[in-house]
């Protein structure tokens, strides 16, 4: 494959993961970012792993206040709510509600069968290294991205 195959690829994976998350925003009725808060804490729950807005705030890359206030938001629409910390009363961690875990599955049903179908066409090993290149992909872009 050529380099411009390789871009025309991203591109097209780009173009589709973008009309994806449009269409998730229009289903669930938030913004950008609030999406990617949705979808790290809906990853984190099928993943049995708690979310505290500390690591709300590693993953978007803001501020805990920033992130304080898109969790006061999404609570406030029903999106998500603050749950006590079974190890330390004093904290708390961040979870979908049921409606909205409801509404995020809904609005993926589609998309999830067609690619568990694609991932279930793959062998083991060739699932293994489909990941592997995908992280390979991520870290040259990360690379290549400007500091600030």
């Amino acid at each position: 494959m050529s380099d411009v195959d390789l871009d025309a690829a991203l591109t097209r994976l780009e173009s589709a993961v973008s009309e994806l998350r449009g269409r998730l925003r229009d289903q669930l009725g938030v913004s950008g970012g609030d999406l990617t808060l949705l979808q790290f804490v809906s990853r984190a729950e099928e993943a049995g792993r708690a979310v505290r807005v500390k690591d709300l705030s590693k993953h978007l890359g803001l501020t805990g206040p920033a992130v304080t206030g898109m969790v006061d938001r999404l609570e406030q629409s029903g999106h998500i709510s603050r749950v006590p910390n079974p190890d330390d009363g004093r904290s708390r961690h961040i979870e979908l509600t049921d409606a909205a875990r409801r509404d995020y599955a809904r609005a993926m049903d589609g998309t999830n069968k067609h690619l568990h179908e694609l991932m279930a066409s793959f062998s083991e090993r060739d699932r293994g290294r489909f990941v592997r290149i995908i992280d390979r992909v991520i870290a040259a872009i990360d690379l290549g991205a400007p500091s600030l």
